[in-house]
């Protein structure tokens, strides 16, 4: 017998996104056929499941939560924790969570697809659990896991060691051997994105590219637009995608901008939240060399946290392939989906005719972007992410 319980880590949003829900009836799954929780669960995050997690962690000694911290803030926990609980299902781009969790020494459960397969274990797999639902699946992967540590079947040492060999594959010195034949020579870019909050992690991405990029001479100038944080700026970013059809006053702005700054590289990373694709269209004809990277599921589907399989965003983009991707009869849904296929219809056109290079930060997601906007697929490029500090 081991002398102390495991110790689990989420970090994250406790939203529907990230599957949150699938540990709460977890939780109580143990709770409710073994009077308690057989770990150590430990929580840093913050959205929609608070209200449930604050209510477990006051009944159970076990659930111990911090709400949201920074990355420095988890890792004093590292040294402690035996695996991070990561059960999203949905289509992950890349999985940055996993690869931030691998760096600390710490192996990843969760549910191996896509680009996921590469940072899960086959044995942590729980696609690989048995019965028929994912909650069924999660609890009975988490019993066989505590049943084997308890019976000293699990070296979690030599576990730890197998994930820092594979978060070395994601240093920031690895994305920078990648990036450099892309951007370089020119030491001037001009980095354009929808928002300049840390309100989701393409903002961080970017602000740490930023920095990266600083720290070997270049010099980068960011344009983007600042809202309000947490749910205000979720409405924000829904309606932003209304609203971006429209913006000319940003790609009026972002004119001038480029004017001044002269870049020789033109990077974009998200403008269908809020800038638009007149953003693009306005640079059109800037001489310079002009990126897009693609970080999420955005511009190829209406709904991309319900893409639970890749076939699920269909190809080429058109309205028929985009409304049928909803998989739904709600007329005002069905409008609404109609509306957002207009944002990112114009959208893709000025993509196609004016950016010299697509990155994607997984490979799988080179097809989906040349299938949908029929981009010539040498212009499309995996860069994977780097690991947070």
């Amino acid at each position: 017998m081991q002398d102390k319980k495991l110790w689990i880590l989420f970090f994250g949003r406790l939203d529907d996104e990230k599957w949150f829900w699938l540990i709460l009836d977890m939780l109580k799954a143990f709770i409710k056929k073994h009077g308690a929780i057989p770990f150590s669960f430990y929580v840093f995050g913050k959205w929609k499941y608070v209200n449930d997690l604050i209510e477990l962690a006051s009944d159970h000694s076990s659930v111990h939560f911090f709400w949201w911290q920074t990355l420095s803030t988890i890792q004093r926990y590292q040294e402690n924790c035996d695996f991070c609980l990561m059960p999203s299902t949905f289509l992950e781009t890349f999985g940055l969570t996993a690869v931030n969790s691998l760096s600390m020494w710490i192996p990843v459960i969760g549910f191996a697809k896509w680009w996921l397969t590469q940072f899960i274990q086959s044995k942590y797999d729980i696609s690989k659990a048995e019965w028929q639902t994912d909650a069924e699946k999660l609890y009975n992967k988490m019993s066989e896991i505590i049943d084997q540590y308890n019976k000293g079947g699990i070296n979690i040492e030599a576990e730890r060691k197998k994930a820092k060999t594979l978060a070395n594959k994601y240093t920031v010195e690895k994305w920078l051997e990648n990036i450099t034949p892309i951007i370089w020579k020119p030491k001037r870019i001009l980095m354009v994105s929808d928002f300049r909050n840390k309100l989701w992690w393409i903002e961080t991405y970017i602000h740490d590219v930023k920095d990266i990029l600083e720290s070997k001479g270049y010099e980068i100038k960011i344009y983007w637009a600042k809202i309000p944080s947490w749910k205000l700026g979720q409405l924000c970013k829904y309606f932003g995608l209304f609203f971006a059809i429209f913006n000319f006053v940003d790609a009026i702005r972002i004119k001038i901008v480029s004017k001044k700054f002269k870049p020789k590289i033109i990077w974009y990373h998200s403008t269908l939240r809020f800038l638009g694709r007149l953003a693009i269209k306005k640079l059109n004809t800037h001489d310079s060399k002009k990126i897009m990277m693609y970080h999420d599921l955005w511009y190829f589907h209406p709904y991309p946290s319900l893409v639970t399989q890749e076939n699920m965003v269909k190809t080429p983009l058109n309205l028929k392939n985009f409304v049928k991707s909803a998989n739904t009869k709600n007329p005002f849904k069905i409008l609404a989906i109609c509306f957002k296929y207009c944002s990112v219809r114009l959208l893709s056109k000025n993509l196609k005719e004016s950016i010299d290079f697509h990155l994607v930060p997984s490979s799988f997601l080179e097809k989906i972007v040349s299938d949908s906007y029929q981009i010539n697929p040498k212009k499309i490029q995996t860069l994977s992410h780097f690991i947070q500090k």
